[in-house]
C-alpha cells in the first residue's frame, strides 16, 4: 500500500506542475482558433468586395488580370531563361 500512496503522490505532483502549462497551452489554442476565425472572415469579406468590384468595372478588372498575368509570365520566362543563358 506504501508503493502505491508513493505513486499516487508523484502522479500528485506531475499534474500539479503539468496543470498551469496544459492550462496555458490550452489558452493558446483558443486563441490560435479564435484568429483563424477572424482571418476567415476577413478572406470571405475581401472576396466578396473582390466580386462586387469585378461586376461593377469588369473591363478592368479584365485588364488588371492581362496585366498581372503578363508579369508573372514575364517574370517565369526571365527565371527559367536565366540557368540556360551561357555565361560570358
Amino acid at each position: 500500500m506504501a508503493m502505491a500512496s508513493g505513486a499516487t503522490s508523484g502522479v500528485e505532483a506531475i499534474r500539479e506542475r503539468l496543470t498551469p502549462v496544459l492550462d496555458t497551452l490550452d489558452e493558446t489554442v483558443r486563441q490560435g482558433r479564435r484568429a483563424i476565425v477572424r482571418r476567415q472572415h476577413d478572406a470571405e469579406d475581401a472576396a466578396a468586395a473582390a466580386a462586387l468590384l469585378i461586376r461593377r468595372r469588369p473591363l478592368r478588372a479584365v485588364m488588371f488580370a492581362a496585366g498581372a498575368g503578363v508579369l508573372v509570365g514575364g517574370l517565369i520566362g526571365f527565371g527559367l531563361g536565366q540557368p540556360t543563358r551561357p555565361r560570358t
